[in-house]
């Protein structure tokens, strides 16, 4: 493919060196998971490394992948496991989300025991999220009933909010307050047992916005790439705002220049005919390489400095753009997709505006085959 990814190291260490500064370094967890954002798994994971507390995955393949690219530092395994995956977990010494603790642990015990070695589990606690976790009210039980398998050891109970990128934020409130009452609940049977597990259920938006669920640890994910949760996110911190850098920007050329006719249509479907002469430019790039089709006829790239409006529909490997904006654009020029070139740029942030998404999901369907290059 012509053109690909550019990431900056740089911007990765310097926004992880933020975060740590707002939450404090032993609380800095970084999430690195779907491909760290569409950011390169372990190339993002090396570059972060020593100022990560921990690092956060979903899947163990994303953990082994971190282990055999030579990754020490302590990894959660926040999704669930294949049974088939439990020994090579524990041989790579991932740390594993638990929120099963009858079968489930039963078959995690086994595997350690065979391997005469331990397995560290965080016990997951649903606060109305309503996706994975035991039931506030369940957790004493569930701590005693790990209690009985010596293989397994408690590292760290967790939760996880559902709406702490809004300002006004009652349900924020009332899930930090079941988390805490069971927290309060199981601190009896941990003291006698002497164990002290790391509390965790802040990602990003609620570090920002509600430092009262710092707790042990925060999970700093879209907010490490120098991208903010929402829009309301980004209003709550005008005022102490963070200095945040967007790491990844997205650059192609133009392969193609010609002059289409007064009427004449441009790309599939005959969506866009052209108002009058014009320039148009294609782009080798589509919806096969993150490009979404959404951004048809309402997106716009860079070139020469100027914003250039998609027209026509993106395909799955090209994209037309109005070239009326560059007038010394030729088949070669510099597209910026992503970035900023002089006084014009693109953001995730705007494709998520005009395809009416989120920016995590912008970054995260980056296809893995894109190229990508890593610079200082």
């Amino acid at each position: 493919m012509i053109g690909g990814l550019r990431i900056s190291l740089t911007a990765l260490r310097h926004n992880a060196e933020v975060l740590r500064r707002l939450v404090g370094p032993p609380r800095a967890a970084f999430v690195v998971k779907g491909n760290a954002y569409g950011h390169g798994l372990l190339e993002t994971a090396r570059a972060i490394e020593p100022l990560a507390a921990r690092l956060c995955v979903y899947g163990v393949e994303e953990g082994l992948a971190l282990r055999a690219g030579g990754i020490a530092a302590p990894i959660l395994v926040m999704g669930p496991i294949p049974p088939a995956a439990l020994d090579e977990a524990i041989a790579g010494n991932l740390e594993l989300a638990l929120w099963n603790v009858d079968d489930f642990a039963r078959r995690l015990a086994g595997a350690a025991g065979r391997r005469e070695s331990r397995a560290f589990v965080h016990v997951k606690v649903n606060t109305d999220l309503n996706r994975l976790g035991v039931e506030p009210h369940e957790l004493s039980g569930a701590v005693e009933r790990l209690g009985g398998f010596p293989e397994i050891a408690l590292r760290g109970i967790f939760s996880h909010l559902a709406a702490a990128e809004e300002i006004d934020s009652p349900y924020t409130m009332h899930q930090l307050g079941a988390f805490e009452r069971a927290l309060v609940g199981v601190k009896p049977l941990l003291d006698r047992s002497g164990v002290a597990p790391i509390r965790h259920i802040a990602a990003s938006a609620a570090a920002m916005l509600w430092p009262q669920t710092h707790l042990d640890m925060t999970r700093f994910g879209i907010a490490l790439y120098g991208l903010m949760p929402s829009r309301q996110t980004s209003a709550a911190r005008k005022e102490r705002p963070l200095d945040l850098r967007p790491a990844l920007s997205y650059v192609s050329e133009l392969i193609v220049v010609r002059t289409v006719a007064a009427g004449a249509s441009v790309g599939y479907g005959g969506s866009f005919h052209a108002p009058h002469e014009m320039r148009v430019g294609v782009v080798p790039a589509g919806y096969a390489d993150g490009v979404p089709r959404a951004l048809s006829n309402r997106g716009a790239f860079v070139v020469d400095g100027a914003l250039c409006p998609i027209v026509g529909r993106v395909a799955m490997n090209m994209t037309q753009i109005d070239l009326s904006n560059a007038p010394g654009a030729h088949a070669g020029s510099k597209v910026t997709l992503i970035g900023r070139d002089g006084e014009s740029a693109v953001s995730a942030d705007d494709w998520a505006t005009w395809c009416d998404t989120i920016n995590y999901e912008i970054v995260t369907r980056l296809p893995v085959e894109l190229s990508r290059q890593y610079v200082r």
